[in-house]
């Protein structure tokens, strides 16, 4: 009966496709913007790849769009966005700051948890906890958006001089593994790629904090360079493979079935809303 509800869904999708794309011709290209998330982007041997990736390369199958990718530091990602230099970035949080300059369309959920290099002496059930009772450092990228209940903990951890701020978890990683940092903020596409690392995969510990809670990642399309009408192609396209639960498909390519369980617990069905949702 699942099934059979959720192909329904589906074809109605694909019934409503060309009038959206009436009159969408494909840009010449969509310039993507791609910062290291772990196994979300991540660059290896000069070739950008991920789950982000695989997205992308599949909307443009699907669309026939041509994209290109693009790669910044985390902080750098959204000022070339809101420049206008790229038209769309990949793995991304909404802000309000950002809704100001571009669109965001939803294909999954994200949630932080606290990543130690080593096991701590007292079990820590928040953030909160970490920093009333813990004395260890975090180190977190630049760029990087977590709620307002993280920020709030983070702000204290930097009065008490208990906070770095770097460039991107490639640095943040490697720092735990040489001993110089204590911990970090993470979910699990990026720490579930560094944690392979074997000093960190034999002592490092994963924490779930009570600030944390489940939040929309996705898609921010510029509103200075992208058109509306190519933005609900890529809407309904994305929509699509949500309904179709292409993008779980994705991501069960890089996780086990605890954490694709816990990523997409809450379903395709708020990420359909906010796909169907009128811009404001």
């Amino acid at each position: 009966m699942m099934r059979r509800n959720r192909l329904l869904v589906v074809a109605l999708l694909y019934c409503t496709l060309p009038s959206v794309w009436a009159g969408a011709a494909c840009p010449p290209v969509t310039r993507v913007g791609l910062s290291d998330l772990g196994y979300t982007a991540y660059r290896e041997q000069g070739r950008i790849s991920g789950i982000a990736v695989e997205i992308a390369n599949e909307m443009a199958r699907r669309t026939g769009c041509k994209f290109e990718f693009h790669w910044y530091p985390r902080q750098r990602l959204f000022i070339e966005l809101a420049a206008g230099h790229i038209d769309m970035t990949m793995g991304s949080a909404r802000t309000p700051e950002r809704d100001a300059y571009a669109r965001h369309l939803p294909y999954a959920y994200l949630q932080y948890d606290l990543v130690l290099a080593a096991a701590p002496a007292r079990q820590y059930r928040s953030l909160a906890d970490f920093v009333a009772h813990g004395s260890g450092r975090l180190n977190v990228t630049r760029g990087v958006t977590y709620g307002a209940a993280i920020d709030a903990q983070l702000a204290l951890l930097a009065a008490a001089g208990r906070l770095e701020v770097v460039n991107d978890y490639e640095t943040v990683f490697g720092k735990l593994e040489m001993g110089r940092a204590d911990g970090t903020l993470a979910t699990p596409p990026i720490y579930g790629k560094y944690l392979k690392h074997k000093h960190l995969q034999e002592r490092a510990v994963v924490i779930p904090v009570a600030e944390a809670g489940a939040r929309f990642t996705g898609i921010y399309l510029s509103k200075k360079t992208v058109p509306e009408a190519v933005r609900q192609r890529y809407a309904a396209t994305l929509k699509a493979m949500v309904a179709e639960q292409d993008i779980r498909t994705l991501y069960a390519r890089y996780f086990d079935e605890a954490i694709l369980k816990r990523t997409f617990r809450q379903g395709p069905g708020p990420l359909l809303a906010a796909l169907s949702a009128p811009e404001d």
